[in-house]
């Protein structure tokens, strides 16, 4: 099972969960994307988080790996959501952005 949800502070959360072992627990995973993904398959990513193996429910993996997302996003300094606003509208390539990024943010 997948879900998109967003835009979370500028981003955007793909998240999967499936059934581990026997099935009786549920392991989760999300992504956190620059922009809005087809599917979490797809999902251009800035970074990933395992959200365990311990979940009693398709939702509850899924609810969990979300906060964990969330939370993770709002550790980001604050320059990261303008970062992907920029990107998403200008749809610039990620080293490109970070380059560019780095030395605007230096000559200041």
């Amino acid at each position: 099972m997948e879900r998109i949800w967003g835009p979370v502070n500028g981003f955007y959360l793909a998240a999967y969960a499936a059934p581990v072992g026997e099935g009786e627990r549920y392991c989760s995973y999300a992504k956190v994307c620059w922009a809005r993904p087809d599917s979490y398959w797809d999902a251009d990513c800035a970074f990933k988080i395992f959200g365990g193996e311990h979940h009693r429910s398709l939702e509850g993996a899924l609810s969990a790996v979300a906060l964990d997302a969330r939370n993770e996003i709002s550790y980001l300094p604050r320059q990261a959501r303008s970062l992907a606003e920029q990107r998403r509208r200008d749809q610039i390539p990620i080293p490109r952005l970070f380059v560019t990024s780095f030395f605007r943010h230096r000559a200041a």
